[in-house]
């Protein structure tokens, strides 16, 4: 479950960057959702910052995290963890994700991801804009 919210996190980094490249109000968040495996994620992406929201059922985890990015790859470092209900395995803070994260036309794509190989199957993939 580390590894699925570590991915989450990723996810989430990388549409903080692919919004990075417009011009926009830095405040601004774009949420991203993906189901997985029965697995809820809800990514809020900053220019520097997100939340990541990882949940099976009542039981999940909100991360937040620094984000930067370099050459196409967000790294984000865990700044909060935030327990809810039973979550197993959950990130520590201080503990880093990267991932590649392409945008378009509302469609991200979350690939590449590093830090949280167990994970993978569940954060890799196509997320879409909440609207």
């Amino acid at each position: 479950m580390f590894r699925l919210l570590l991915s989450g996190l990723v996810l989430a980094t990388a549409a903080l960057v692919a919004g990075a490249d417009e011009k926009k109000d830095p405040k601004a968040t774009t949420t991203w959702v993906r189901e997985s495996n029965g697995v809820d994620l809800k990514f809020e992406l900053g220019t520097d910052a997100g939340t990541f929201n990882v949940f099976v059922g009542e039981n999940g985890v909100v991360v937040k995290a620094k984000l930067t990015r370099e050459k196409g790859t967000v790294t984000a470092e865990f700044t909060d963890v935030e327990e809810k209900g039973n979550f197993p395995n959950k990130p520590k803070k201080g503990d880093k994700i990267s991932f590649t994260w392409t945008e378009k036309d509302g469609v991200a794509k979350l690939t590449d991801l590093k830090g949280a190989d167990d994970a993978k199957d569940v954060l890799e993939g196509e997320y879409k804009v909440k609207k």
